[in-house]
């Protein structure tokens, strides 16, 4: 039977060292521990490609995976988180469509994954349920890496008895590269590694993170007065700033940082390799230096650090936070005592772990010894579930053309025991030995092969990134523009409407104003013909008050002719007509030019 070729759904980066180191000893779980070809000595699985599973999945990819591979892995890591990577394809990192899913026709592995979820944040919605529980119905192992995750995630699928446990492969490095096979770091040595940061997220629940950063730096204070040599190690640009505050605050302390696109993956574990204690934050700051043969020492940040610390048997390597992180009427003291009982606890843990370092050291190799054996039988168990195919097409067994060989009831079959177990899948004595595999450990070549793989996939995931981040700005761009021109239309209407407006208003004025104007000139040709009128009701009242002047002139003369011609008494008679005509012709002629007037 031929290699089983694999398609891998993993996420390139140079940011995240966790993540940087565990897509490849993902790959390089399958080529070691998935066992060999009894007649041509070659590994079992193969890889013949792989995608950023946080870029969609589109139909033309779909077709290249039906046509070149056996089966798809998804992961390992965290994926299962909502806010990382939000889509409304899935609800999850993995970005697919339920119709692109679909249209898979090779069945799914799903490796190593875990509930990422922060302290705080809301259950998985039905869109994530659904789509989960489609990848469950079309994978032949669905593996997930902590026994707290296969909880959460069966309760959530309905589905417990279907989740197997697949621990991280980061947890046993030792059984897969042979530069790290019987090496162990030295318990009896005072060398600790710190990384930490509380997220954003962490925040949000209520976790005090300068709270939890100067106990940090307390911590890393005292330890190095009492002669240990202590090493910074951001696994990520977040991790930066704090790591800073301790070279600055702690003088002595060293930093080696694991980020970037200068460090390796192996380059990174092989920095790592020497330190036989770590504290930290981050899954993965636990999880590979525990592969590696170190005491892994966690803040619990994180449920996920409880659920490892538990697996690996060790509870008590978990430092609550929770008394002096959290924001909590009934705690009392200030954020400076917090600080201080935070970093003694932190200090004891390292103290402890010290004082046991020789046997807690070879416990921990035992569990690493039971944690390279599940993974083999769990790779055996898929092997068992799949065959070559011979060209593009629907595998010819399984649920609706995607899942093959599986048992009767629809689920994984189990790991083979006693004689049933294939000898050749058998991990036997994982400390170096491979014999019993069929495969051998990861030698230099093959490291830096895969080093070289990672960071091509890295180079053009960072270009493709900053291409996509590109074409967003210019989306972006256009989207300003064409809402600055689609205003620019509105105000060009408004403009034209107002102006419209504007132009009827004055034309009704104008109208009005023309209107008015012909009643003032209507008007004035009015006064003008009263005034030309009375102009010459005037002149005729001049000319009557000149008439009456002159008779009455000759009425004085006539009335003083009659004074001397007859009495006197006849002469007042007279005088007094007259006097009385005078009269009644004023009145008359005032009445007149008053009437004149109106």
């Amino acid at each position: 039977m031929g290699a089983l070729r694999l398609f891998h759904f993993d996420i390139p980066t140079w940011g995240n060292f966790g993540d940087k180191v565990l897509f490849p000893v993902v790959r390089d779980a399958f080529r070691v521990l998935g066992g060999a070809d009894s007649a041509r000595a070659e590994p079992r699985f193969t890889f013949t490609s792989a995608a950023a599973l946080r870029r969609e999945v589109d139909e033309a990819a779909v077709e290249r995976i039906n046509a070149t591979a056996d089966a798809v892995v998804i992961g390992g890591g965290g994926l299962f988180l909502q806010d990382t990577n939000p889509n409304r394809l899935s609800g999850w990192q993995w970005k697919i469509s339920p119709e692109a899913l679909a249209a898979l026709e090779v069945p799914l592995i799903v490796y190593a994954l875990g509930d990422n979820r922060f302290p705080g944040q809301s259950d998985f919605d039905e869109l994530m349920r659904t789509h989960v529980g489609q990848v469950l119905d079309q994978s032949v192992f669905f593996g997930l890496r902590n026994t707290g995750s296969m909880a959460t995630m069966g309760q959530l699928l309905g589905e417990r008895d279907r989740i197997a446990f697949q621990p991280c492969p980061t947890t046993i490095l030792d059984h897969l590269y042979a530069p790290l096979a019987g090496r162990r770091p030295d318990p009896a040595e005072r060398t600790v590694a710190i990384q930490m940061l509380v997220h954003p997220r962490q925040i949000a629940a209520g976790y005090d993170a300068e709270v939890i950063h100067v106990a940090t730096a307390t911590a890393a204070r005292i330890l190095v007065d009492r002669g240990w040599r202590v090493l910074s190690t951001p696994f990520h640009p977040d991790d930066a700033e704090v790591s800073r505050r301790l070279i600055a605050e702690v003088p002595g302390v060293e930093e080696v940082r694991l980020y970037g696109h200068d460090v390796g993956f192996f380059t990174g574990i092989e920095a790592l390799s020497s330190v036989p204690y770590v504290l930290g934050g981050r899954g993965h700051a636990q999880m590979i230096p525990f592969g590696l043969g170190a005491i892994p020492i966690s803040v619990d940040l994180h449920a996920k650090l409880g659920y490892f610390a538990a697996d690996i048997g060790h509870p008590e390597l978990v430092i609550p936070v929770e008394p002096e992180g959290m924001e909590a009427d009934s705690v009392g003291g200030g954020n400076v005592e917090r600080a201080e009982a935070l970093a003694e606890r932190m200090v004891a843990a390292v103290a402890d772990a010290y004082s046991c370092g020789g046997d807690l050291q070879a416990d921990l190799a035992d569990t690493r010894v039971r944690f390279a054996e599940v993974t083999a039988e769990n790779l055996a168990a898929i092997s068992r579930s799949l065959r070559p195919r011979s060209g593009a097409g629907t595998h010819p067994a399984g649920d609706g053309g995607v899942r093959t060989a599986l048992a009767d009831d629809g689920c994984v079959p189990p790991p083979a025991t006693g004689d049933d177990r294939d000898d050749s899948s058998s991990v036997g004595d994982v400390r170096g030995d491979t014999s019993s595999t069929g495969a051998e450990l990861r030698a230099w070549e093959d490291i830096r092969a895969e080093e070289f793989h990672v960071a091509a996939l890295c180079e053009s995931e960072e270009v493709a990134a900053e291409q996509a981040r590109a074409l967003t700005r210019t989306r972006r761009e256009l989207a300003q523009v064409q809402r600055e021109l689609a205003q620019a239309r509105c105000e060009h209407r408004e403009a034209v409407s107002e102006r419209a407006s504007l132009q009827e208003v004055s034309e009704e004025r104008l109208r009005l104003v023309e209107g008015e104007r012909d009643e003032a000139r209507t008007a004035a040709d009015r006064a003008r013909d009263e005034l030309r009128h009375l102009a010459r009701e005037n002149s005729r009242f001049e000319q009557e008050n000149a008439t009456l002047t002159g008779e009455l002139a000759r009425s004085a003369e006539i009335l003083a002719a009659e004074r001397n011609r007859t009495a006197g008494e006849e002469a007042r008679v007279l005088a007094g007509k007259l006097r009385h005509g005078l009269q009644w012709r004023a009145r008359r002629l005032a009445r007149r030019l008053q009437h004149l007037g109106r």
